[in-house]
């Protein structure tokens, strides 16, 4: 079961749509909805979990569902597979320390990413990439936990990871039918088994 929190994006019901597409189980939660909700979801066997794109910031957004989830995260109490997508990226980041303003220039439609490193989730995809993007704010700093993956002329950390955890993020859209490989991507993501970290 994929576990997809819904920040508010226009693209959300594009990952569910993925996830099924690729043979997996996949359900949404508002991430306005109540804690008690999730543990529901918890106890129905979540194997991975993805923090979706809204139009909220980290700096104005009050505390919501997925704020909470990314405290177990920080505490370890979830180990699982996590997936920042757009905003979801953004509030991984900033959740552990990395830094996240205001870009140049607000940022919508086609963008070209560099991977500097393939690791799981880029695992026989090109090192460029066609992405869309779709967003305000940027992370602008990895935090120090973390290791950049891909960068772009406008955005200095387009994806990143956890140094020894199974937790990714990307700025742009891979859900999105106009980012190339983004199928690929997602389905990286959603192959990840313990035994590879």
């Amino acid at each position: 079961m994929i576990l997809i929190i819904d920040n508010g994006s226009q693209y959300t019901h594009l990952i569910k749509r993925n996830c099924r597409d690729q043979g997996y189980e996949a359900e949404m939660l508002y991430a306005k909805a109540a804690y008690g909700l999730f543990h529901e979801q918890l106890k129905s066997g979540i194997s991975k979990l993805i923090l979706s794109g809204g139009p909220s910031s980290v700096y104005k957004e009050p505390p919501n569902l997925g704020n909470r989830v990314l405290g177990m995260f920080k505490n370890e109490e979830l180990r699982m597979p996590l997936l920042g997508i757009c905003y979801g990226h953004q509030m991984i980041a900033h959740a552990w320390g990395g830094i996240v303003k205001q870009g140049k220039s607000a940022e919508y439609g086609m963008g070209e990413v560099v991977i500097d490193r393939e690791d799981l989730i880029f695992r026989g995809v090109p090192r460029k990439l066609k992405v869309w993007v779709s967003h305000f704010d940027e992370v602008q700093k990895e935090p120090e936990e973390f290791e950049r993956l891909a960068h772009s002329d406008i955005c200095a950390v387009e994806a990143m990871r956890h140094r020894e955890r199974p937790i990714f993020s990307v700025q742009f859209h891979p859900e999105v039918w106009h980012t190339e490989h983004g199928e690929e991507i997602l389905r990286n993501f959603l192959e990840i088994e313990t035994q590879e970290l």
